[in-house]
């Protein structure tokens, strides 16, 4: 067997069984789906996926950073995914990364760096990420991610303690490496499209297909190529789409009736069939659907989430950016706002929803997304006083929100927004405690 260095990144499904027990068609879906992103992201990053077990998957890469790369932009894509679901029906992987020896046989890898990486992903969070140390070293510096150091870890069936080092996730400010555009091949009719928008390229087949896109804001003159011009108006038909007269009700009915929904031309309908596509698996229809709909210029910000999710997973960051830019330039609101400034990672992205709660502040989803900015769960351990006083802020502002009665209007489905609430409701009670144990110990200290 031939013996080489290299990166070997490991990951499973947290809680599969359960899932699949509660509703096995569903999960088995949704797995296909992430799948098929996870898949994209290792072919994006130089990876290879050599074993496949159930809810698991094995990769190898070159480099750790190509490894440590690729697990952000998966778990990144996945959170936003999981967003849309309800908290007990998220489907979240565990990652583990490992670089050292490998033997090859027959293209499956066998070594001590494989058990460390299946191991390692035991100790990541849900949605998580825990690296060896060897790969700490390699990346650090190069990634701009917090890490967490785990210390010296006793794991199964491993001799020796391994030094982890956990991403403070969702703690990222990676972008990927490329657009998600696959690269130019050989003797494939180049098409050149004049006024489009990027998302109406995505809605319409271009970019995922067999063609190669080229952009133009007028025809192209004097090109060598033999390509093909395109004019799509930048207005689509679908602004003057309507909107039924109760559609958080109307999408609750479709929704529990089932079946296709054909001709549909409201806000509801058109929400329903991009669910319905996306949980098949027929990614250029769940764009088409929502593409109408955000097109629509109203202010449900679940749809929106779910389509930025969508983009970003089956074309990249960048372009999920790109077309959130444009959708807010095309019919501006404070939905497609929102949207566009969850495109941003780190500071760029808090600076942009501070901006957007300033200008708008009865924007209530606004204030659920600034929480999250300031959370523990986003800063981990560098969470000071300051941001527990902001995220208390926000959520409390949230909150009252809903008992003004206020929030539901920025839902289609109404079962995100109360999964939203529980979650709300159980941070700021939290937080109340902390920050009120916090004012006492303070003014113990000073009295005495």
């Amino acid at each position: 067997m031939k013996r080489r260095v290299t990166t070997i990144l490991a990951s499973d499904v947290v809680n599969f069984s359960r899932l699949v027990a509660d509703d096995e068609e569903e999960t088995l879906q949704r797995l296909t789906a992430y799948r098929e992103a996870y898949e994209a992201f290792v072919a994006r990053h130089g990876g290879r996926i050599f074993n496949t077990a159930g809810d698991s998957i094995m990769c190898e890469f070159e480099s750790p950073l190509e490894a440590v790369r690729t697990a952000i932009d998966i778990q990144e894509a996945i959170r936003r995914r999981n967003l849309a679901y309800p908290p007990n029906r998220w489907l979240q992987f565990r990652i583990g990364i490992s670089t050292g020896e490998v033997a090859d046989r027959n293209g499956d890898l066998l070594g001590m760096a494989v058990n460390i990486a299946a191991r390692l992903e035991t100790l990541a969070r849900p949605g998580g990420i825990c690296v060896v140390g060897d790969v700490y070293e390699a990346v650090s510096g190069k990634v701009s991610v917090p890490f967490v150091d785990l210390g010296e870890r006793k794991v199964k069936n491993i001799p020796v303690p391994v030094h982890a080092f956990a991403i403070a996730w969702p703690g990222t400010e990676v972008e990927p490496e490329s657009s998600g555009i696959p690269p130019l091949p050989k003797r494939v009719p180049i098409v050149w499209v004049a006024g489009a928008s990027i998302a109406a390229l995505i809605l319409s087949g271009l970019i995922a297909g067999s063609l190669v896109v080229r952009w133009s804001a007028t025809a192209p003159e004097g090109r060598a190529d033999n390509g093909i011009v395109i004019s799509l108006p930048a207005q689509q038909a679908a602004q003057a789409l309507l909107l039924s007269a109760d559609p958080a009700e109307t999408f609750s009915r479709l929704s529990q009736k089932g079946g296709l929904v054909e001709n549909s031309q409201s806000a509801p309908a058109l929400y329903y069939k991009a669910v319905l596509f996306e949980a098949k698996g027929e990614t250029a229809g769940a764009h088409r659907a929502y593409y109408a709909l955000a097109r629509m210029g109203l202010e449900f910000i679940d749809p929106h989430l779910r389509y930025a999710a969508l983009v970003q997973t089956h074309e990249g960051r960048a372009m999920a950016r790109q077309v959130y830019a444009e959708l807010h330039e095309d019919v501006p609101t404070r939905a497609t706002a929102l949207l566009y400034a969850l495109q941003f990672e780190g500071p760029e992205r808090e600076a942009k929803i501070h901006a957007l709660v300033g200008e708008h502040p009865d924007f209530a989803p606004a204030y659920f997304f600034l929480a999250e900015e300031h959370s523990q769960e986003r800063l981990g351990r560098a969470q000071m006083t300051r941001d527990r006083q902001i995220e208390f802020a926000a959520l409390s502002e949230f909150l009252k929100a809903d008992q003004e009665g206020r929030l539901s209007s920025f839902f289609l489905d109404h079962s995100i927004a109360a999964d939203w609430l529980a979650r709300a409701r159980n941070r700021h009670e939290r937080l109340e405690d902390i920050l009120k144990s916090a004012s006492t110990a303070s003014k113990t200290a000073f009295e005495r």
